[in-house]
């Protein structure tokens, strides 16, 4: 469902799927907008950190091969200017299965016991501080 509001004032495009979103329909989220189309990931806590990179690039091309799969994903900048991909918590192990084969990305490293890929700027992991394992 796209948005139809003729007096909806454009706030962005949807984090997820990219789709316009107006003043009427956007939920906000992660200093984002989401549309109303995933108006059952508009709760922060359904969402999961799984990879932070240093750049876009990178992140983009991931997005692409998950949204291939048919696995929603949502991207932030952090405040240190990281880019940080978050996946639904229902979704996490399919995709963390998807990222396994290299697809993750290059010079990343992961933390097999949170389920998390970072870039090799951050020396530990994000979430434990355990030095985690370089792809």
């Amino acid at each position: 469902m796209k948005c139809d509001h003729a007096d909806g004032t454009m706030v962005g495009t949807c984090a997820v799927c990219g789709d316009p979103v107006c003043s009427e329909c956007f939920t906000p989220i992660f200093n984002s907008v989401i549309c109303a189309n995933h108006e059952g990931l508009d709760d922060e806590g359904e969402w999961e950190l799984i990879a932070i990179y240093a750049s876009v690039a990178p992140l983009e091309s991931v997005r692409f091969m998950l949204d291939d799969q048919g696995l929603l994903s949502l991207a932030v900048e952090n405040e240190e200017g990281m880019m940080e991909l978050y996946v639904p918590i229902s979704e996490k192990d399919d995709t963390w299965t998807a990222l396994e084969g290299g697809e993750a990305g290059d010079e990343l490293s992961r933390c097999e016991d949170c389920r998390v890929y970072y870039t090799s700027q951050i020396s530990e992991c994000p979430i434990c501080g355990k030095e985690g394992d370089q792809q």
